[in-house]
C-alpha cells in the first residue's frame, strides 16, 4: 500500500488548466500568430519604409511595435488566460480542490482523503498518469485529474506512486 501526501494550491489548479490547454491546436495557432506571424507582416512593413522611402526612423519605430507586439501580446494572452482560469472556480469549488490531499493505491482502487473526507475511485475509472517536470496529474476524465505538485509532497515517494498506480492502470484497463 503506496500513499503520499501533498497540498494543492491555486497556482497548482492555474497549472494545470494550462497543461490541458497546451494541446489545444486553437490556442497554439493563436499563439504562433501572435508571436510570428503579426510581427513578421510589421516587419516587412518596416522594411518597405527602409528600402522604399529611405526613412531610418520610421522604419525604426515600426521595427519596435513588431518587436513589442512580438513579446508583449503573448505575454499579455497568457495573463488574460490565467485570469480566465481563476474566475472559471467558484469559491466553493475551490475549497474543494485546493489544501491538503492524500492518495493511498489500493489492490481494486485510488483512495482520496482530504477535508471534505474520503472517497474511492476504481482503477478501471482512472485513465491515465501524466508526469510532467513540476506535476503529476492523475486523469479521472478527460478533463479533470487529481493534482499532485511534486514541490508539496510531504509524504510518500512520487516516483514510487506513479509507477504503482501505471502498474495498476494497466492491470484494469
Amino acid at each position: 500500500m503506496t500513499e503520499i501526501e501533498y497540498e494543492v494550491r491555486e497556482q497548482d489548479l492555474i497549472a494545470f488548466n494550462e497543461h490541458q490547454l497546451q494541446s489545444s491546436e486553437n490556442l497554439q495557432k493563436t499563439m504562433r500568430r501572435h508571436q510570428a506571424v503579426m510581427p513578421g507582416f510589421i516587419v516587412v512593413i518596416a522594411m518597405f519604409l527602409f528600402f522604399y522611402f529611405k526613412d531610418i526612423p520610421s522604419a525604426m519605430y515600426v521595427g519596435l511595435i513588431a518587436l513589442g507586439w512580438g513579446l508583449g501580446v503573448p505575454l499579455y494572452l497568457k495573463w488574460s488566460l490565467r485570469q480566465q482560469i481563476k474566475k472559471m472556480y467558484s469559491a466553493e469549488e475551490k475549497a474543494c480542490i485546493l489544501g491538503r490531499n492524500t492518495l493511498r493505491i489500493e489492490r481494486d482502487q485510488l483512495v482520496e482523503i482530504n477535508a471534505r473526507g474520503e472517497s474511492r475511485i476504481a482503477w478501471a475509472d482512472v485513465l491515465r498518469v501524466e508526469s510532467t517536470k513540476k506535476y503529476a496529474f492523475v486523469f479521472v476524465s478527460t478533463d479533470a485529474a487529481l493534482i499532485i505538485p511534486r514541490g508539496t509532497v510531504s509524504k510518500g515517494n512520487l516516483h514510487e506512486f506513479v509507477k504503482l498506480a501505471d502498474e495498476r492502470i494497466e492491470k484494469a484497463g
